[in-house]
């Protein structure tokens, strides 16, 4: 945990000293550099490590059966980069590596050309588990990702590069689908009172709405979900109380603020549409899965929200309650090597040398797509 700490730290700090020159035009240059130097310690430390993750067997394994014509991702675009690599070496953490540096060098994008207060987005992205989850969910992390970084194609009204960039990051993950409407929300309004309304009809009518959910599901190639070991029928209770707190929070700076702030606004609908997609976890394999899709909006959010603070007391206590519960509720429950420093020099040690993993191995007998 050291090792995540540290990283977190060093590149805070080096994006502090960027929001400082972010608004000087004549220092634009330093602003870039200081981006690159924040985005440094997390592309190193998951770039170097070493079987770390629950979903690294997954990848390994269909890192060798892809290019073999085995098992492969019903999305191409993931199976071409498997096949672009396995071109240079047959060992499978090239793939790890790259996907991290694509993945970091996007969400760093994003932040840095999106973020109100750059460490804020930064320290969220760590707390609120999305950099652990893009230990394990690589895919859809990396198609997150570039979702993110298109939001401000959203803003420019550019739908053509906006959904160029959401079918690329389709095919490296098809939840990415579910950012089609997200396009058209952007400029809405948020009504407090319909959206509570709407929230609790759908909460009465899940039992209905999530078997016809099911039979749609089941018409298609991802029907192999509906009764696999991914079909848990587990209510997410955690992701259900965590979302509603939040959303509480920012209904109350919608009340107190009733100014239109478009970019705002807009998170809290986002925000909105992860509470309700976890309304369907208890019924919809995976529900919780894309409930972080939306809720992966909380690196931007969540420092619009704070400067909407205007009391600078409050704005203090209001960031260390926000920071305060991810923290909580997501307990830094890494999950990889109990020691991670371990696990980077596994790396540096292994990279080369470790022949297990240049083998095929096809002993993943589940069909898995994560």
């Amino acid at each position: 945990m050291a090792v995540y700490i540290i990283m977190t730290i060093i590149s805070m700090l080096f994006a502090g000293y960027a929001q400082n020159v972010k608004e000087v035009e004549s220092l634009d240059s330093t602003y870039r550099i200081l981006g690159v130097m924040a985005f440094l310690p997390f592309a190193v430390v998951s770039a170097l490590r070493y079987q770390v993750g629950t979903d690294w067997p997954i990848y390994n394994d269909y890192f060798h059966s892809i290019p073999a014509g085995g098992k492969k991702f019903t999305e191409p675009l993931f199976n071409l980069l498997n096949r672009f690599l396995y071109h240079f070496t047959q060992n499978s953490y090239i793939l790890f590596a790259v996907v991290a540096v694509l993945l970091l060098s996007f969400m760093f994008l994003t932040i840095f050309q999106q973020s109100e207060y750059l460490p804020l987005s930064i320290l969220i992205f760590v707390v609120s588990g999305d950099f652990f989850n893009s230990q394990n969910q690589i895919r859809q992390m990396l198609a997150t990702a570039i979702l993110l970084y298109a939001l401000k194609y959203v803003y420019d009204r550019n739908w053509k590069h906006y959904f160029l960039l959401l079918l690329i990051a389709a095919g490296i993950h098809i939840s990415a689908l579910l950012f089609v409407p997200v396009y058209f929300i952007y400029g809405k309004r948020v009504n407090i009172k319909k959206q509570i309304i709407v929230y609790l009809i759908l909460g009465i009518s899940v039992p209905i709405l999530g078997k016809l959910v099911l039979r749609l599901i089941s018409k298609t190639k991802y029907g192999w979900y509906i009764g696999s070991m991914y079909d848990t029928n587990n209510f997410y209770l955690i992701g259900f109380v965590f979302t509603l707190f939040f959303l509480a929070i920012f209904y109350y700076y919608v009340y107190c603020n009733p100014e239109h702030d478009v970019k705002y606004e807009f998170y809290v609908n986002l925000y909105y549409l992860a509470a309700v997609t976890v309304l369907f976890s208890s019924v919809v394999p995976q529900a919780d899965r894309l409930m972080k899709l939306f809720a992966s909006i909380t690196c931007l959010a969540v420092p619009k929200l704070v400067f909407r603070e205007e009391d600078r007391n409050k704005r203090i206590l209001l960031y260390m309650l926000v920071v305060g519960a991810f923290t909580e509720i997501t307990g830094i429950k890494v999950n990889c090597a109990e020691n991670p420093e371990e696990t980077v020099v596994q790396g540096l040690n292994k990279i080369v040398s470790d022949e297990k993993y240049k083998r095929l191995t096809f002993t993943m007998k589940t069909k898995i797509y994560k």
